[in-house]
């Protein structure tokens, strides 16, 4: 496992619409094996992993992690934010985080509210000035990104842990599988897509799957369970157990012979899987399954532990098993079995 690689793309900072730092990352290594890239008006990042006559299977993860915008900053030198997706209130209270200016610069703060029962809010970063003029000398302005400043660590047991693992970790399983197959022949023309803002609204997918128009869809992302000790049998987010298989969100059911395939190709492989459903949120295959006159797609990745807050631990193995899945599925993918699939005669 490329750590190297994970502990660039988690401390990379991009909120929706923002992402360039991780579509970077993506272009550097597309661009090194000579990849055609194209890309969505919103800027998700569509690589052409090989060329192929047979059908067109997207692979995707979406590159913006849950953070904040400067809205306004007051005359007392308080920088006054707005939460660009869902982020945790437990998340909201000091917290240190990285405002990212528009001319690049890094600047650090602390984070925090005030709450009112459950609630967080008036959210305002504290970058230690005493003055709108102090904030203003070191270039921070309305519209300026903010993102947690946590930093990648290893912990024990082959255990990780960093900032924006949602979605970072699918981020990287797109760039494991461009490294291992960039040369391999397969019997389906495979993009593996990085897609803009899906934790506000699941936009991205959404465009990328309009510009592609893709037969099937693979797509990868992450979920924690709401008590992270929990080891009973609810709990099919469990680290170190394996990729999870959706077979249920808010925004999609999958289909069953879908959801069939990848458990039988697990199988073959010794693949451990956990087969979760989500009672509520959802992922970009709500977006992608609905595109066109419809796209038969599933979601599938790691687990972890915490999530859209400053920090989230996944398992090694559980990412480089996905990885493995991932391989096995495209490797058996052919125009028999997408025929198969979106089959609905019996």
């Amino acid at each position: 496992m490329d750590i190297a690689l994970l502990k660039a793309l988690s401390e990379a900072d991009a909120i929706a619409a923002s992402e360039q730092e991780v579509r970077e990352i993506l272009l550097r290594e597309a661009d090194a094996l000579g990849k055609e890239v194209q890309f969505d008006g919103l800027g998700s990042v569509l690589i052409r992993l090989n060329e192929s006559t047979g059908p067109k299977v997207m692979v995707c993860a979406h590159m913006d992690e849950v953070g904040f915008m400067v809205r306004s900053i007051s005359r007392e030198g308080a920088i006054d934010v707005i939460p660009i997706g869902n982020v945790r209130m437990t998340a909201r209270e000091l917290q240190p985080v990285r405002i990212t200016t528009r001319h690049g610069v890094k600047i650090n703060g602390l984070l925090d509210g005030e709450r009112q029962g459950n609630e967080v809010a008036k959210l305002r970063v504290d970058i230690g000035a005493c003055s709108a003029d102090e904030v203003a000398e070191v270039g921070v302005e309305p519209g300026d990104r903010v993102t947690f400043a946590t930093p990648f660590c290893e912990l024990p047991h082959h255990r990780l842990m960093g900032k924006a693992f949602d979605d970072r970790l699918g981020c990287y399983l797109l760039i494991s599988l461009l490294r291992e197959l960039h040369q391999t022949p397969l019997n389906a023309e495979v993009w593996l897509v990085a897609s803009s803002s899906e934790e506000v609204g699941l936009r991205g997918g959404q465009t990328a799957t309009r510009k592609l128009n893709p037969d099937l869809a693979l797509v990868l992302d992450t979920a924690c369970w709401g008590k992270n000790f929990d080891y009973g049998c609810d709990n099919h987010r469990q680290i170190g157990e394996g990729p999870m298989l959706v077979m249920y969100d808010k925004t999609l059911i999958a289909p069953p012979r879908l959801t069939a395939w990848v458990e039988d190709t697990a199988a073959r492989h010794a693949i451990s899987l956990q087969r979760d459903m989500f009672s509520n949120g959802g992922t970009d295959g709500g977006a992608v399954h609905l595109s066109g006159t419809g796209i038969p797609t599933v979601v599938l990745g790691p687990p972890t532990r915490h999530g859209h807050c400053a920090a989230s631990i996944a398992d090694a193995g559980d990412i480089s098993l996905t990885h493995q899945l991932l391989v096995a599925l495209l490797h058996d993918m052919n125009a028999k079995t997408v025929s198969h699939l979106t089959d609905f005669r019996c």
